[in-house]
C-alpha cells in the first residue's frame, strides 16, 4: 500500500484551484493524511526597477501586509471548512516565486503528495509566464497531481 501521510494543496483562489480542492479532500480522507493548504503571494519583481519615494514604498508595504492578512483569513476559513471532512488541517501563506516556495514547503514538511491546478496556459502566455504546475512536477520532491480545468 502507498503511504501518504501528508498532502499539500496549493491554491491561488482561482476557479481552477477550487476544482482541485475536492481531489485534495478526497485523498486526505482516503489516506488519513494531514492536509496542508498553501497560498504563495508573489510580489511584483518589476517594481524594484523604478525609483519609488519612501511614502510610496511604505504604502506598498502596508498593502502587501493587508493582502497577507486577508489571504491568511481566507486560508484559515477554508482550512476550518475542510477539516470537518478530513480531520486536522494546517494552512500557510508564503511569499516568493510560487514554484520555489511550494517545493521548499513540501521538502521542509515531508509532503508525500502535492495537489495543484493547471491554468492551461498555451502559446505565448506559456512562453512568457511559464507554468507553476510544470515546474513543481519537474522539480518537486514527491508525487504531484495536477488537476486540469475543464475546457
Amino acid at each position: 500500500m502507498v503511504a501518504c501521510k501528508s498532502i499539500l494543496y496549493c491554491t491561488d483562489f482561482s476557479e481552477g484551484a477550487r476544482l482541485a480542492l475536492p481531489h485534495a479532500v478526497d485523498m486526505a480522507k482516503k489516506y488519513g493524511a494531514m492536509l496542508h493548504l498553501v497560498h504563495v503571494y508573489q510580489e511584483p519583481d518589476h517594481l524594484s526597477a523604478f525609483e519609488l519615494s519612501a511614502d510610496v514604498q511604505m504604502e506598498w508595504v502596508r498593502v502587501a501586509q493587508s493582502v497577507g492578512v486577508e489571504t491568511d483569513k481566507k486560508l484559515e476559513q477554508l482550512c476550518n471548512e475542510v477539516s470537518a471532512e478530513t480531520g486536522p488541517c494546517t494552512h500557510k501563506v508564503l511569499r516568493g516565486r510560487p514554484h520555489v516556495e511550494i517545493i521548499r514547503y513540501a521538502r521542509e514538511n515531508h509532503v508525500d503528495l502535492i495537489i495543484l491546478a493547471s491554468h492551461g496556459l498555451s502559446g505565448w502566455e506559456h512562453v512568457l509566464f511559464g507554468s507553476t504546475a510544470e515546474r513543481v512536477v519537474r522539480e518537486g520532491p514527491c508525487t504531484v497531481m495536477v488537476v486540469k480545468r475543464h475546457v
